[in-house]
């Protein structure tokens, strides 16, 4: 039987603590501006790292330049929500729920770890998490800035290598707005780079859903993305 990826995982370690400090809280305006550590006590959703031991519900789907396990009832779509997008797909009971493939150009840069640290690879994926609509005054409410109308909040990060030494960066967060919308949006984020080129897995899943067992679905598709 194959085994999964080696992790590199620091769920409570110190040095998650001292590198990563202040990611947990990131305005969806865009920048990362201020780092706190995340919080890896969000119950099951923090572990995510554990990897898929029964593919059962998914469609082996491999491309030239990656391959990965996609959840059997999510339907292609056409819809590009960024730039660079390859393939997206979404879940046909929900359209919420869905992933995304994106593929940029690094010019000479061979591994993730030449795009910088976790933290500051993070910083230059802001556009993932979309842009603060409305910018008029708005009362501290429900955990938000003034003026703030949507909030991201990192749960877990950490890495992975194949089998073949590639290394990649993952990311758990969790973004909520306002007005309270599907109890917010689950986001994971794994991106490796391979021959100049860096290759950026993410996917979207509503928080209400996530605990109704969607959770697995996104987690197998995350787990499998491996660069040919």
């Amino acid at each position: 039987m194959s085994t999964g990826p080696a992790r590199d995982v620091r769920v409570g370690a110190e040095s998650r603590r001292g590198m990563m400090a202040g990611i947990g809280g990131v305005a969806a305006a865009g920048v990362l501006s201020q780092f706190k550590g995340a919080q890896a006590a969000y119950g099951d959703p923090a572990n995510v790292f554990g990897k898929t031991t029964n593919p059962k519900g998914f469609i082996p789907t491999k491309r030239d330049e990656y391959s990965f396990l996609l959840p059997s009832k999510w339907l292609y779509s056409s819809e590009r929500d960024f730039d660079g997008i390859t393939e997206r797909y979404q879940d046909n009971f929900d359209a919420v729920n869905f992933a995304a493939i994106i593929k940029k150009d690094v010019g000479d840069k061979k591994s993730i770890e030449q795009l910088g640290s976790p933290e500051e690879f993070l910083k230059s994926q802001t556009y993932l998490f979309g842009q603060q609509a409305w910018t008029g005054e708005t009362k501290s409410e429900g955990g938000f800035k003034p003026g703030a109308v949507a909030a991201v909040s990192l749960l877990d990060y950490g890495t992975k290598t194949d089998k073949k030494g590639t290394k990649y960066y993952e990311y758990e967060l969790l973004s909520r707005t306002a007005d309270g919308d599907e109890g917010g949006r689950h986001k994971l984020i794994t991106a490796g780079v391979k021959n100049g080129q860096l290759y950026v897995l993410y996917i979207q899943v509503g928080d209400k859903r996530w605990f109704k067992g969607i959770d697995k679905e996104a987690l197998g598709l995350r787990d499998s993305f491996t660069l040919a």
